[in-house]
């Protein structure tokens, strides 16, 4: 599931949680994983991914949805650039 997102939020999980390993194999597929500050707080596993490229923490919804904003604006960026590199 995690290849078929933009990104992986994970909002509730625990030590040995289907939310835990949603997010290892997001991280193995270079697909960028949000964690709730709450998770990161409970979680070793969480605590360890935190500052690896491609993960984020958010406090509420507005941290998440800015993180999703600067994803989508990325890609639009990447999007042009191959739009350039291809001609028509």
């Amino acid at each position: 599931m995690s290849g078929y997102g933009l990104a992986t939020v994970v909002v509730e999980a625990g030590e040995h949680s289907g939310a835990r390993a949603q997010a290892r194999m997001a991280v193995e597929h270079g697909r960028p994983v949000i964690l709730t500050d709450l998770v990161v707080n409970k979680n070793l596993w969480a605590k360890e991914l935190v500052g690896r490229p491609g993960i984020y923490v958010a406090s509420g919804l507005r941290d998440v949805m800015e993180v999703i904003d600067g994803l989508i604006s990325g890609e639009s960026l990447i999007d042009e650039d191959l739009r350039r590199l291809v001609p028509s």
